[in-house]
């Protein structure tokens, strides 16, 4: 497909046609959940989208302000943005080539490798597993030694998973066990409670909650759509470490989704200890790509308030 640069032209959210949108982005069998304009609406400061034509090719753009400028940015609870089109994909260089002036700082993700200029690009990983065999069969020989052991034992401690809608309970322990790993701003637990209620009222997500003689000990937050099941955030407490806890929550995902025509993402992280929990699984790493790219003039770059100003 043949994108004429001319025919991009970017606009604020409040002008999108949603039922255009959302029906482009519903055609491609491998939509992002962070790209829909629910997900968009929960965790962004603003954001339009670059469209091709009368929606033929869309490309969302998160972005915050600063001092009255623009930038693009990777929101915290998405990996990516990404482009959809009604056939072949465009090139991501045609969209960023028609993003208006007042963008002067861009950084953000995309899962495709394209040498941009005067860009500053990243290879990062995420993991994931494929579903199509059956429960057995990834169990046998994708699960790691320690993997089935522990959730032998989780088995064994008589642990339960329940879904669950109690988000602001989650939250709760999400701060109290897991807080002070993430750092996260009053902002950052605003989004994902936001987030996760309107994903479980739209049937689009699961909250399970992990039990041990009636006490929970960790959750999982895991969104669900045709093709993909994305795992988002959990939390588990010592006694859910010590139990197996979070082994055992992601086995029975896998569990009941597996044998469908369906991926499932973990997420991905850069601390290493993680990545591999996730790889305990049988998940491989596939590559993404950060790009980052400064606009701003260079007696800005050198003013005084520089540092709060190319800090988000």
């Amino acid at each position: 497909m043949t994108t004429n640069i001319n025919r991009i032209k970017f606009i604020e959210r409040k002008d999108i046609d949603l039922i255009k949108y959302n029906n482009l982005i519903e055609q491609c069998k491998t939509v992002s959940i962070y790209n829909y304009a629910w997900y968009l609406d929960a965790v962004s400061d603003n954001w339009g989208v670059l469209i091709s034509g009368d929606y033929e090719a869309i490309l969302p753009i998160p972005y915050t302000l600063k001092y009255g400028f623009k930038i693009i940015y990777q929101p915290f609870f998405t990996r990516e943005i990404s482009i959809y089109s009604q056939e072949e994909k465009p090139q991501l260089s045609t969209f960023i080539k028609a993003l208006p002036n007042s963008f002067k700082k861009i950084d953000f993700n995309y899962s495709e490798f394209e040498n941009l200029e005067n860009f500053e690009i990243q290879k990062v990983n995420y993991q994931e597993l494929d579903l199509n065999l059956s429960y057995t069969e990834i169990y046998t020989t994708s699960y790691s030694k320690n993997t089935k052991r522990l959730i032998k034992k989780a088995l064994k401690q008589n642990i339960k998973i329940n879904e669950t809608i109690d988000v602001k309970t989650f939250i709760d322990f999400f701060k109290e066990n897991t807080g002070e790993q993430v750092n996260y701003t009053n902002q950052h637990y605003k989004n994902i409670n936001q987030l996760i209620e309107v994903a479980i009222k739209n049937k689009t997500g699961k909250l399970f909650e992990v039990t041990k003689e009636g006490s929970v000990i960790a959750y999982g937050f895991f969104f669900i759509q045709k093709h993909r099941i994305t795992y988002l955030k959990g939390s588990v407490n010592k006694i859910g470490k010590k139990n197996g806890a979070m082994f055992s929550l992601m086995d029975k995902v896998i569990k009941e989704y597996a044998g469908e025509n369906k991926h499932f993402d973990f997420g991905g992280s850069k601390i290493e200890s993680i990545a591999q929990f996730y790889k305990k699984f049988g998940a491989r790493d596939i590559a993404y790509y950060t790009y980052k790219k400064n606009d701003y003039s260079w007696i800005v770059k050198k003013g005084k308030n520089i540092r709060d100003l190319l800090k988000f």
